[in-house]
């Protein structure tokens, strides 16, 4: 919500709520597929540790690292000031997958190459548009 309201509040940023969502949206659909292909448990699931939700899913990979990842080209090009923000924010929601115990490594980089690669596909579709139409 507080991302949106940054878009909201400035008209010229406006453009990019759509391609934020889109990449938000299909990142975690990549993910949410790849996760029942690959099946694989979670380390709480291996270790015996109680997991912190009543929920049963897979690891691999890591949705919220890709949702994470997936915001980041689109906040850097519309808030570039910001950057370094973004990307720590970023990388914290990224590095707390694996602090507490609910991903591996390996999840959280795929999870995060999937969310960036889907949000610079988004953009690249959303220039070539502008491109075909004549905007900006």
């Amino acid at each position: 919500m507080v991302l949106i309201s940054l878009f909201l509040l400035n008209k010229k940023k406006r453009e990019w709520i759509l391609p934020l969502g889109l990449s938000i949206v299909f990142s975690y659909l990549i993910t949410y597929i790849l996760k029942f292909i690959t099946a694989r448990p979670r380390p709480l699931g291996i270790i015996k540790i109680m997991p912190l939700t009543n929920f049963v899913d897979y690891s691999f990979p890591s949705s919220h690292a890709a949702v994470a990842f997936a915001a980041l080209p689109i906040l850097n090009k519309t808030y570039p000031k910001l950057k370094l923000l973004w990307i720590l924010s970023a990388c914290f929601v990224a590095f707390s997958r694996i602090y507490i115990g609910v991903h591996y490594l390996s999840d959280v980089v795929a999870g995060s190459l999937i969310g960036y690669l889907t949000s610079l596909f988004i953009i690249k579709l959303k220039e070539r548009k502008w491109k075909l139409t004549g905007l900006r």
